[in-house]
């Protein structure tokens, strides 16, 4: 099973901010073992470039959640 890392403390803060604001990152299969991560903010569709392995799509979601709730809020840092 993949460790975990925590990028930033304020983690779960930004996932719920994320959520509320219609911010949506999740994980798209693109074989077996690897995934792109795919950034739904508000209708507009992103998706990774590079596909990730089961132990870092995880991590990537995260740390862009957390982008995406500084990109929003720069006054909490």
């Amino acid at each position: 099973m993949a460790r975990k890392i925590i990028h930033d403390e304020n983690y779960l803060k930004a996932i719920s901010y994320c959520m509320d604001h219609g911010i949506k990152i999740y994980a798209v299969p693109k074989s077996s073992k690897e995934y792109f991560v795919e950034v739904n903010d508000n209708g507009n569709i992103y998706r990774s470039p590079k596909a990730y392995n089961l132990k870092q799509w995880s991590n990537k979601i995260i740390e862009l959640y957390v982008f995406y709730y500084y990109k929003y809020n720069p006054t909490d840092k």
